[in-house]
């Protein structure tokens, strides 16, 4: 008896302390689960703060494009009833001016940043005298059309443009700055919050048991899988817009070509047939028009021409297999042997394999071939070297280089862009596509192009392509 009352004794001390420490257990536990909940309740705020800026910075992108696609559907409207003299092109321009300023105020409301606010001030008058030369240029085709003509000639349209697509592009790429950053910042901020609401919850799981602290964590979990799926639709979403706004504007360029051939070619074929029939009977004066309407109806057909290239390159698929550059060069060369009339071409072989698409990189080397013959001082047979060398990252760089007028730093990177021309049609004939489509080809194989020229000094022209790496031609 005196043995059981004592394991009996010693088993109440037992469970009073049990008790204790379950208390101190139950007390630690919430304790540690009252400061884990309030780390999470934290980490789920800046969770949504980053949430509602990285909305607000898309809100600004968004914003930033869809000004400048407002301006670019002006300039279009307005070129083609300057061109063309159709009533039906200036709906579009006015529709797109409408449009300029409501998306501009969105654009101004979604701005946050002090130094983003005054980018966007500093644009604000340069939009205004874009404006403004879109409106002078109407007024003056709808008034004095030679006028309107000559104004389209200068520089001035194209500089603001310029300067509109950098300033909203410095816009755009100190957004997406910021919004690195903040990510940046939110994912350090999340670690350290995970961390210790981690720490928190293992000291709790100690004494409160595994169950409690797993049903937290799942719940944590699976709020930020939730959160973590919802920033990645809405990524997939503004992709997908993207593309669907690309398709449309490529949908849109070959359609307006198609429907601008037929009447280019009609206004052509009459013109010839008028000189066929009664080019006897015509004087000088009316041969010279005739002759003109035929030029111009030509020049129109290659731009449409090279309008259809270059969209085509944008969205047919293309399959890299095993290309010889020499076999290349030999294609355009035979391709241009009427040009090369007096020309003297010198090919440095051997040349590597590069792994591209024969039909694209015949089209590609042809308009830097092409560029080489045309742009030289008159009068001086043109000197063209094509050569191969290695370039950066184990890439292949041709080189296509011509002792011609050359071409100012300023402009290197402006004449890889559609339709820009530096010289007038009466100097150098062309559409001012040729080396849109080399940039193209070359981004669409995996490289780049660029040019190393100076006033007067030639021009050497560069793509790189990637190297054929696969087994060699048997």
């Amino acid at each position: 008896m005196p043995q059981a009352t004592g394991r009996s004794g010693l088993g109440w001390r037992g469970l009073r302390d049990l008790t204790g420490l379950a208390a101190i257990a139950a007390a630690a536990s919430f304790l540690l689960l009252a400061v884990g909940g309030v780390l999470l309740v934290l980490n789920l705020a800046r969770l949504a703060e980053a949430r509602r800026s990285t909305e607000a910075t898309f809100r600004m992108l968004d914003g930033a494009r869809a000004v400048v696609v407002d301006l670019l559907d002006a300039e279009t409207g307005q070129r083609g009833f300057l061109l063309l003299g159709e009533a039906g092109y200036l709906a579009p321009y006015h529709q797109a001016v409408d449009r300029i300023w409501a998306d501009f105020a969105a654009l101004d409301a979604a701005v946050m940043v002090p130094e983003q606010q005054a980018r966007l001030d500093a644009l604000r008058p340069v939009i205004e005298a874009k404006l403004a030369e879109l409106a002078e240029t109407v007024a003056l085709r709808l008034d004095a059309p030679e006028a309107a003509l000559a104004v389209v000639r200068t520089d001035r349209g194209r500089e603001l443009m310029d300067r509109i697509r950098d300033g909203f592009g410095t816009f755009e790429a100190t957004a997406r700055r910021i919004l690195r950053e903040r990510t940046a910042l939110q994912d350090e901020r999340t670690r350290m919050t995970t961390f210790l609401a981690l720490g928190c919850g293992l000291l709790a799981l100690a004494s409160a048991g595994l169950g409690a602290l797993g049903m937290l964590r799942r719940r944590d979990e699976r709020r930020l899988v939730e959160q973590n799926h919802r920033l990645e639709q809405q990524v997939e979403e503004r992709t997908a817009t993207l593309e669907e706004a690309n398709d449309e504007l490529r949908s849109f360029a070959a359609t307006i070509s198609h429907d601008l051939r037929a009447p280019v070619r009609a206004i052509g074929g009459f013109a010839a047939a008028l000189e066929e029939d009664a080019g006897a009977r015509l004087g000088e004066e009316e041969r010279d028009y005739l002759a003109r309407i035929a030029g111009a109806a030509e020049r129109m057909d290659g731009l449409i021409d090279d309008i259809l290239g270059y969209s085509r390159l944008a969205r047919q698929d293309i399959a890299l297999r095993r290309v010889p550059l020499e076999e290349v060069v030999e294609a355009v060369l035979d391709q241009s042997r009427a040009e090369l009339k007096g020309a003297r071409v010198e090919v440095l072989r051997p040349m590597p394999a590069v792994s591209g698409h024969a039909g694209v990189l015949v089209q590609a080397v042809g308009n830097l071939l092409g560029n080489a013959l045309k742009f030289r001082p008159p009068g001086e047979p043109p000197q063209v070297t094509i050569r191969c060398t290695e370039g950066e990252g184990g890439l292949v760089r041709l080189w296509v280089e011509d002792r011609g007028i050359g071409i100012a730093p300023e402009h290197q990177e402006r004449i890889f862009r559609p339709f820009e021309r530096l010289h007038g049609r009466e100097a150098f004939a062309g559409t001012g596509v040729g080396l849109a489509i080399v940039r193209r080809v070359a981004e669409r194989l995996g490289g780049r192009c660029g040019v190393i020229s100076a006033p007067g000094e030639g021009s050497r022209f560069w793509m790189d392509l990637p190297r054929w790496t696969g087994p060699e031609a048997s």
